[in-house]
């Protein structure tokens, strides 16, 4: 169903750093390139401000076909995703008539490395902006 995916538990702690996805050939998959910070395996689960900090992501050589949407990034408003990378990223629609969705991108701060196909021009470039969740960062 998907490529890369990291998942994690809303309400989670401690953090994940430094992961390198690289060289990777995916073919008809829903969604190539995922993180989801609001992981629910249930019908319903309560929402929950706490997350496990994710940082020093980077995606490299990245290739293939999708279904559905190339890149879903979702991570949490109280701990953005940061320091995110994505260098040479080729991801094509397998059936270029069917609406597909676009790339995706929430609270995910980080660098595009070279233009990527599609271009995913919803990553924030830089870091996040607000003292709050910049000092929340670095606790677990």
């Amino acid at each position: 169903m998907n490529g890369v995916r990291i998942k994690t538990w809303q309400g989670g702690s401690g953090s994940v750093q430094g992961l390198m996805f690289s060289n990777i050939q995916v073919s008809e998959v829903q969604i190539p390139i995922v993180i989801d910070q609001f992981y629910c395996d249930k019908s319903k689960c309560p929402n929950q401000t706490s997350a496990v900090a994710l940082s020093e992501i980077n995606y490299e050589k990245i290739t293939g076909t999708y279904t559905v949407k190339p890149v879903h990034l979702a991570c949490s408003d109280s701990m953005p995703c940061v320091d995110v990378t994505l260098t040479d990223i080729q991801l094509k629609p397998l059936q270029e008539q069917y609406h597909m969705y676009e790339p995706y991108c929430w609270q995910t701060f980080g660098e595009l490395y070279t233009p990527t196909v599609p271009p995913i021009q919803c990553l924030q470039v830089g870091k996040p902006s607000s003292s709050t969740t910049q000092a929340n960062y670095g606790q677990c």
